[in-house]
């Protein structure tokens, strides 16, 4: 951070700094095939209920962040790991006068899958994490140092082995002394087959105005029953999980490059400011800040 020796602006007749609202600073790249990194500094900022069609692990450098999900209050705090299966519902805020500072590895569960395999053949399905807040010291700091080998700016070429050893660790570890048994079979609304429906239905029609008739008439469900088996199996109203999907997808088009109005268009915002207004809501910067923090 740079430093000026101009003194701070005051308000006229105050003797005090004028207050000046903290600046929430977030990164999000990939990594690799099904893996993306996100690192974040924020002081205020609170994500809305939402989940991640990824694993989520995380560790918390500074601060302490506060989250609900399973109907449980969490606070993981500094030097502790954080832990979420895919579609799993939370939120997040702070919880210290200081913020909270943390990075994140997301991971396919296909990927985190084959990485679980070749440390236990013998187990199917995924694992699940049962527990969303541990204290692993040793993994604490193989994370960090992991996240330090997948930065943009760090030439990897030469460090390939290096890479591939500590991600096969640092998923050994999770599952092998974190997750519950037995492991899990993962996937979206697999509580009701006509829940899979509905989001099937819903990830073909990203860019559509969608109704609560057009999902009812895919399952054959009255609108208020369907409302009441998508939340219990998915932990969300519908309009709430199509909006994730399509901040999910308009994510990813732009990580493969696509600007910020053909997102926008492809995954059914009405505009540029739309998609800018609910993007900010849920990862806490703009699209345009985004596309910025990527490596080009």
């Amino acid at each position: 951070m740079s430093r000026h020796s101009s003194a701070p602006a005051r308000r006229p007749g105050s003797s005090r700094p004028a207050s000046r609202r903290p600046r929430e600073i977030a990164r999000h790249w990939r990594a690799a095939d099904g893996i993306d990194m996100f690192e974040a500094d924020y002081k205020n900022f609170s994500f809305p209920k939402h989940s991640h069609d990824y694993y989520a692990f995380g560790t918390i450098l500074n601060g302490a962040e506060r989250f609900m999900t399973r109907g449980t209050n969490y606070v993981a705090a500094r030097g502790q790991i954080l832990m979420m299966n895919p579609m799993q519902v939370h939120d997040g805020g702070p919880a210290s006068d200081d913020g909270y500072q943390y990075q994140i590895m997301f991971i396919d569960p296909k990927v985190f899958g084959e990485l679980v395999a070749e440390t236990s053949p013998k187990n199917t399905g995924l694992p699940f994490f049962g527990t969303c807040v541990v204290n692993d010291p040793e993994l604490h700091l193989q994370l960090q140092g992991l996240h330090r080998l997948f930065r943009p700016e760090e030439d990897g070429s030469n460090r390939l082995l290096e890479r591939d050893s500590q991600l096969l660790y640092s998923a050994a570890r999770f599952a092998l002394r974190h997750a519950d048994a037995p492991p899990y079979s993962y996937q979206p609304g697999s509580e009701d087959k006509r829940v899979e429906a509905v989001i099937d239905y819903m990830a073909a029609h990203l860019d559509a105005n969608i109704s609560l008739d057009d999902l009812a008439a895919v399952t054959g469900l009255s609108r208020f029953h369907l409302l009441r088996v998508f939340r219990a199996a998915t932990g969300l109203p519908p309009h709430t999980y199509f909006n994730h999907m399509r901040l999910r997808r308009a994510k990813r088009m732009l990580f493969d490059g696509s600007t910020i109005a053909d997102a926008a268009a492809a995954t059914g915002f009405a505009d540029q400011s739309h998609l800018n207004r609910h993007f900010k809501a849920m990862w806490g910067v703009s699209p345009g800040a985004f596309i910025a923090s990527l490596d080009h």
